[in-house]
């Protein structure tokens, strides 16, 4: 059973992630390139979201008792595959787990540019997927 709770915890996280990531996209590439707490602050708060998006995709996946994900980028395309998300947005949000991935394991490789752009954007994906889920729980 979904425990809608643990579901609505996650998302408020991201908001709270989204809430700052909106402000810091409106900052001029220049300034936010030669920013080392933006970029520092970005990087956490992008990290901090896509994996609360992770959370909630294990959590349904668990609880509706759908086939085990072998990486994390199949999260999101298990819940395409039962119609709970798009499978577009399952596709753009698998590429932002690998995103995650750098994040976490090769932090060092991710120039400032690239960060500003994933800013500029990929958040729209974050929230449509928070939109989905939402619809989705609405009706479990």
């Amino acid at each position: 059973m979904i425990d809608k709770e643990v579901i609505e915890k996650k998302i408020d996280i991201i908001t709270e992630n989204m809430e700052y990531l909106h402000e810091t996209k409106k900052i001029d590439i220049d300034k936010f390139t030669s920013s080392f707490e933006k970029i520092q602050a970005t990087k956490h708060c992008l990290q901090e979201a896509i994996e609360a998006c992770l959370d909630i995709a294990n959590h349904i996946i668990a609880s509706k008792g759908f086939p085990r994900a072998e990486e994390y980028g199949q999260f999101f395309s298990i819940l395409a595959d039962k119609k709970i998300i798009r499978k577009g947005l399952a596709n753009r949000l698998a590429d932002m787990a690998k995103f995650r991935n750098l994040l976490v394991h090769r932090y060092s490789v991710i120039e400032p540019k690239e960060l500003h752009r994933i800013l500029n954007d990929n958040l729209a994906d974050i929230e449509a997927y928070v939109k989905e889920i939402m619809n989705f729980t609405s009706k479990n």
